[in-house]
């Protein structure tokens, strides 16, 4: 994989029309640094209960067989199998899944489980929850959304990680990343999505896409 030199400005990790103030920054009851120790902490723990929730409920649905067909997990189409999948659930289990199978975040994580655990048929994350605990130390669940489509997604994960990098750093380094391979091949091969009903993201143009996200070059 190749990492491109900086030539695109930053977007998310510096001010350019709204600068906030950190000096005018305070939290009741506590330091500014304190606080961002607690809401660090909350944020890690819910992304790694998030990620082993969404692994559970994967192998409970890869376990599921109707007149000896396993149910689908990747492309969450629905069908006459899910439909009797729901069933169950609804009638026998007494609860429902849609509720996340359906949001944006969740089919973006399932699509990484084949490389995280190549084998998750085989093994039993009830009974062996280490092995299939989230693979990253510094980021989080969201990182995972932004790349999904990507090529080099689990090298510019393991980038990220080993970097440390916030949010707003990661997307600025995506950002750099997909406008530098648009301008090496000479196609729009990614576009870099800002929606007001999901996280930020990269689309694969080669996946039918049409608006396009424009950002500066930087001066030299």
């Amino acid at each position: 994989m190749k990492i491109y030199p900086k030539t695109f400005e930053n977007v998310f990790s510096e001010d350019t029309v709204l600068k906030i103030n950190l000096s005018k920054i305070s939290i009741k009851g506590m330091e500014t640094g304190d606080y961002v120790i607690l809401f660090k902490k909350i944020l890690k723990e819910f992304s790694n209960d998030l990620f082993d929730f969404y692994v559970k409920a994967t192998w409970l649905k890869k376990n599921f067989y109707y007149n000896n067909k396993q149910a689908d997990t990747k492309g969450m189409k629905g069908g006459l199998l899910d439909a009797f999948f729901s069933r169950f659930l609804r009638r026998i289990v007494g609860s429902d899944t849609q509720f996340f199978t359906r949001d944006f975040l969740y089919p973006k994580v399932n699509s990484y489980f084949e490389d995280f655990f190549p084998d998750l048929d085989e093994g039993n994350p009830f009974e062996n929850p280490d092995f299939y605990k989230f693979p990253y130390k510094n980021i989080t669940i969201e990182f995972l959304a932004v790349v999904y489509q990507m090529d080099d997604r689990l090298e510019l994960l393991k980038i990220a990680d080993e970097q440390k990098m916030t949010y707003a750093k990661f997307l600025d380094f995506i950002l750099n990343q997909i406008y530098s391979i648009n301008e090496e091949i000479g196609r729009i091969k990614y576009i870099f999505i800002i929606s007001k009903k999901c996280q930020s993201y990269v689309k694969d143009t080669d996946k039918k896409l049409l608006s396009v996200k424009k950002v500066k070059k930087i001066k030299r």
